[in-house]
């Protein structure tokens, strides 16, 4: 490297970030001339007449220019001319999806802009150059560059995990193939041995004889099983019946019990004897909630905003919601998915974001779900119920 010019290329359509980078990293790397381009069309034009080893390119690069390449066609288009040229994108969204797209085509790592972007920035071309030192470093499965390229990053993200389960993964398909592929050719000498053992086995059929033993005789010491439990008791009860107007005589078993026969016994709905010292009936059974901790999507009888139902709950979120200011600065704008249940008492609990859009907002909402004043709580056979509920919030630059 020593010997050779060595050239580092920022790319940015905005001239103070242009100017602040390149005085940044020129401060930091004596000896490497480092290239400046407000476009991504100039930089590929002369980029095979100075080939550079690192690319600082900006993800937006058509607010000046109409019509101009984006960051992500630049990227594209150097990786085609230079495989080994590593790009580091810096963009203003802090977005899982954008950074998503740069590194499946080849970024060595996403840098958001603000206050430590300079910092971020000199770090990830000093990790390219140690980077370069390493063996097989042009190898996108190297589990050093994978850990390098999701540093401080969701590790459970597809990528990392598609990327350090690479070799096993391709071992075992490689595996799979070779025994698909011998199973494949020893499959028709197998069968043939099955089908020849099956007719030998029908031309000479072995005959089993079976012996049965007698059972072990029963053992004298062993105690008899404990008797079933006595009937509950029965109480004394009366057959009750209701005086009716009738034009003729009503027949004795169906006259109502006299006065002083009510004082003394229980009334029912038959007569019968009860068990000597039996006062109390015993106790019915508790059924248990069949639908306790169970969270339902549609109920009978749905929750519903204290205030206007689903109309006052919207007319609330727009009222209490506030712009992030990050959100508004970086020009973030969409809708926020919420999920949250209303509990048996109408509670509002376990809220959390289902898709959202950074920024701020997705904070914001569930700031908002959580103020919300307790709803009236959804009922399923008569009984209130766990109701799970998903609202879209909009946010919307004006």
């Amino acid at each position: 490297m020593a010997n050779k010019k060595q050239f580092i290329y920022i790319v940015d359509d905005e001239p103070l970030q242009l100017e602040l980078l390149k005085d940044h990293l020129s401060s930091k790397m004596a000896g490497y001339e480092i290239l400046t381009f407000e476009t991504g069309e100039a930089c590929i034009e002369v980029f095979n007449t100075h080939k550079p080893t690192i690319v600082f390119l900006d993800y937006n690069l058509d607010s000046r220019v109409k019509g101009a390449m984006d960051g992500l066609k630049v990227l594209e288009h150097i990786k085609k001319l230079s495989p080994g040229t590593e790009v580091i994108m810096i963009s203003g969204q802090d977005r899982i999806e954008v950074a998503d797209k740069a590194l499946k085509l080849g970024a060595f790592n996403y840098i958001k802009k603000g206050d430590d972007a300079l910092h971020k920035a000199e770090k990830s071309m000093f990790q390219v150059f140690e980077n370069l030192q390493m063996k097989g470093w042009d190898n996108v499965t190297l589990s050093a560059r994978t850990e390098m390229v999701f540093a401080n990053r969701n590790k459970q993200y597809g990528a990392y995990v598609l990327r350090t389960n690479y070799q096993k993964t391709a071992a075992t398909a490689l595996l799979t193939t070779i025994a698909v592929f011998v199973l494949a050719i020893c499959a028709p000498i197998i069968i043939n041995k099955i089908n020849g053992g099956i007719d030998k086995l029908r031309e000479k059929p072995v005959e089993v004889t079976v012996e049965l033993k007698e059972p072990p005789p029963l053992d004298k010491n062993e105690p008899p099983p404990p008797p079933p439990p006595p009937p509950p008791p029965t109480i004394e009860t009366v057959k009750f019946t209701p005086p009716v107007v009738v034009d003729k005589e009503i027949a004795e078993e169906e006259q109502p019990p006299p006065q002083e026969k009510l004082s003394e016994t229980n009334v029912g709905v038959v007569t019968q004897e009860g068990t000597e010292g039996a006062t109390e009936l015993p106790p019915e059974p508790v059924v248990a909630d069949p639908d306790e901790g169970k969270v339902f999507t549609y109920v009978e009888e749905m929750p519903s905003f204290p205030n206007g139902g689903e109309a006052g709950m919207y007319e609330y979120i727009s009222k209490n919601i506030k712009y992030p200011p990050l959100a508004r600065e970086n020009g973030i704008s969409g809708r926020v998915f919420v999920n949250f249940i209303v509990d048996k008492n109408g509670n509002v609990k376990d809220v959390k974001v289902l898709r959202g859009i950074g920024g701020g907002c997705d904070e914001e909402a569930i700031r908002v779900i959580k103020s919300m004043p307790d709803w009236k709580a959804g009922k399923q056979n008569g009984r209130a119920v766990q109701v799970s509920f998903n609202v879209p919030i909009n946010f919307t630059l004006r």
